[in-house]
């Protein structure tokens, strides 16, 4: 495995991928939440103006992990433009792509703890 350079930095994108992989619509989340998620995986990284494997070595171990990060970004940061910095979180949730991101942070979470991942329909 890759030498991670910034493991503090690490464990906030892998918390990050965690708190989108279980927000819900209509659920009331306390700290850490959709704020702290997006800020921990696109304020610090800068991953909405440069490629994530630009970080393999820093923060990321693989070109596996900054694809599932990719995967994770491109919906969020869709739903992100489309309705801007100051929606609610429901505005957020309940948009119809939202699914995408919650899917794509699960996988990338998985990849970068080393779970296995659960089969479709298990």
């Amino acid at each position: 495995m890759t030498t991670i350079a910034w493991p503090d930095r690490r464990a906030d994108i892998i918390n990050a991928l965690s708190i989108l992989a279980a927000l819900r619509p209509h659920e009331t989340t306390s700290w850490p939440g959709l704020t702290e998620a997006v800020h921990w995986l696109i304020d610090d990284t800068f991953w909405d103006q440069r490629h994530p494997r630009n970080d393999i070595g820093t923060i990321l171990a693989s070109t596996d992990e900054a694809d599932a990060i990719t995967a994770t970004l491109e919906p969020l940061s869709t739903i992100l433009d489309e309705l801007g910095p100051t929606a609610a979180d429901d505005d957020y949730l309940t948009h119809p792509r939202w699914h995408e991101v919650t899917h794509a942070a699960a996988d990338a979470h998985q990849l970068m703890t080393g779970q296995t991942p659960t089969p479709p329909g298990n």
